[in-house]
């Protein structure tokens, strides 16, 4: 009895077709993986030199009284909580950014979204 065409039809693993979409799969999944350590090394690398800026803060304010060690303290804490907020900002951008180049436009598009209503809230907190 003869099988029907398209079951006995064998697919080659080396043919040029399925070669071609291989290596566009295994592309697409590697720009994702490079996306996602990207995210990855910057929340990492924001919460630690947040903590080391509040730590070093911590430090300065308990070796010296003098009002310049006061000023110094106040101004790392404020630049330890700015680089703690903006963390989770930067990340929304280079997620848009690795969604956009990953050709996965409307999640790109969300996170614009989400950083365009971000920006509103600051600036209508700004001028409150």
């Amino acid at each position: 009895m003869a099988e029907p065409a398209e079951l006995s039809e064998e697919v080659h693993p080396s043919a040029p077709e399925s070669s071609h979409r291989s290596l566009e799969v295994d592309s697409v999944a590697e720009r994702a993986e490079a996306g996602e350590r990207w995210i990855a090394h910057l929340l990492r690398a924001g919460a630690l030199l947040s903590g080391m800026l509040f730590l070093a803060s911590l430090g300065l304010e308990s070796l010296s009284d003098s009002e310049r060690a006061h000023v110094l303290t106040v101004v790392l804490r404020r630049v330890a909580a700015l680089v703690l907020l903006a963390t989770p900002v930067v990340r929304l951008m280079v997620a848009g950014a690795t969604l956009g180049r990953r050709g996965e436009w409307r999640y790109a598009l969300y996170a614009m979204g989400v950083l365009g209503l971000l920006a509103l809230a600051v600036g209508a907190g700004l001028h409150a």
